[in-house]
């Protein structure tokens, strides 16, 4: 039985498909659902194409023991290979040739019940091996973001290209990055892979499953949004002299929180509306003239951004108790991102009780109750992402209130335990789904051969 008191069936063996075990909001969420499915009774592994710690249970596609790898090492082979890739990467073609992927059913000595997708962008899964899968096990895919119905991007920020057929693409250097302009042909090989594709969708965000069913994946009959949890108890409020003495940072003055993997980097996060809110007055003005952004996800040094504005950077931090020590020392954190399906920073954040500014597109607007538990401002908007922080840090009784009332959101819908057991009871249902219908699909043919 779940948290939430749903029957679960239970699965018996889950392969979940992401590109790495650690890393930013996908890999931390991915690994959460190893976690939590084998607390749940399911024996649970993950294949990845970059394996970045010692976990038993993450595979790399390309170094299982169950696999002969010997026939791809060799070198007319890997030459041949090569060569392809090259000329894909040079016409602008997305990285589809990653052989192993159409050996995952044999990666852990035994075949999975079940494949959950997450990421497949990051150059390590052919796409092309989806329909063949569908045939042999039941697939449920997690979208994470909008890259596998578009032309290469994984978040088009505003182009709407992928609902017609991409082409004339107006950025090839939204990750994953494409030389030339093949976006055409990229969604429509996409469109084709899917076409031919019997799967679950699983979606963080309505705002994310609706974008999904306006795309070329279009409309599916097993289809649902169980929404991005959090750990409620690393993630809690706490005492926020304490947390700033943890992290060496002044009792004093106003702490503005971001937290993006690759820190200023992020092609994702629109940095450049935050820095360029700060640069207005009124967030300075507000906080009297001390003022500092830390952002956690990159490294580089400690810079100011004004006479009043301080920018402190910080490394990634892989730990749920240590990631939560920098919420509680935030007066407010700001997600500024153009879109984000489901921002598992904000539900963190929310969690520890902190107020957010974010904006409303994306579902960051699921999330926070715009004027409860938080702000929501339009995308790409420096003067309202300023006029919201600025409000917010000049009224602490009101961010005390809006942080309460976020903490008390987090744990009525954000509940990491209660989001896997959704997640383990959903699939369950999905799988005896597909189960039925292969039984049930002799009888039909059966019954029109004698009409």
């Amino acid at each position: 039985m779940t948290r939430d008191g749903s029957k679960d069936v239970g699965l018996g063996s889950v392969l979940v498909v992401n590109t790495a075990n650690l890393g930013g909001g996908a890999e931390r969420s991915a690994m959460a659902i190893v976690d939590g499915f084998e607390r749940l009774g399911t024996r649970t592994w993950m294949a990845v194409g970059d394996k970045r710690d010692d976990d038993p249970r993450v595979v790399p596609l390309y170094a299982s023991e169950h696999i002969d790898y010997r026939p791809y090492a060799r070198r007319r082979t890997r030459t041949a290979l090569a060569v392809a890739r090259h000329v894909d990467r040079a016409i602008g073609l997305e990285d589809f040739r990653h052989p192993y992927s159409h050996r995952l059913l044999e990666l852990v000595g035994e075949r999975p019940n079940l494949v959950l997708l997450g990421n497949l962008h990051g150059g390590y899964f052919d796409l092309r091996a989806l329909p063949a899968l569908c045939r042999e096990v039941p697939v449920v895919m997690r979208l994470a973001d909008s890259w596998a119905f578009t032309g290469h991007c994984a978040l088009p920020n505003g182009c709407a290209r992928w609902e017609t057929g991409c082409g004339s693409c107006p950025d090839l250097a939204t990750p994953p990055a494409v030389r030339r302009d093949a976006t055409r042909v990229n969604w429509l090989r996409k469109r084709r892979i899917f076409a031919g594709s019997t799967l679950g969708i699983v979606a963080p965000s309505q705002w994310i499953l609706d974008r999904a069913r306006r795309s070329l994946i279009g409309q599916r009959d097993d289809a649902a949004v169980i929404r991005t949890g959090v750990d409620l108890d690393a993630f809690s409020p706490g005492s926020r002299s304490v947390a700033r003495a943890q992290l060496g940072l002044e009792r004093d003055g106003v702490v503005l929180l971001a937290v993006a993997n690759g820190g200023l980097r992020n092609p994702f996060k629109d940095f450049d509306t935050l820095l360029a809110a700060l640069s207005l007055d009124g967030p300075a003005e507000a906080s009297g003239g001390s003022l500092r952004l830390v952002v956690v996800g990159g490294d580089a040094p400690e810079h100011r951004l004004s006479d009043a504005v301080t920018i402190t950077h910080r490394a990634f931090c892989p730990s749920p108790a240590e990631l939560a020590v920098y919420y509680r020392a935030a007066d407010l954190f700001v997600h500024s991102a153009l879109e984000d399906p489901s921002p598992r920073v904000v539900a963190e954040a929310q969690a520890c009780g902190v107020a957010v500014v974010a904006s409303s597109e994306g579902g960051a607007s699921e999330t926070i109750a715009d004027g409860e538990t938080g702000l929501l401002v339009p995308p790409a908007d420096p003067a309202a992402l300023a006029d919201a922080i600025a409000a917010l840090i000049a009224d602490p009784p009101r961010r005390g209130r809006m942080g309460r009332a976020a903490r008390a959101r987090a744990c009525a819908s954000c509940d990491l335990d209660r989001q896997v057991g959704e997640l383990h009871a959903w699939c369950s249902g999905f799988v005896a789904r597909r189960a039925a219908e292969i039984v049930a699909a002799p009888a039909r043919e059966d019954e029109l051969t004698a009409r």
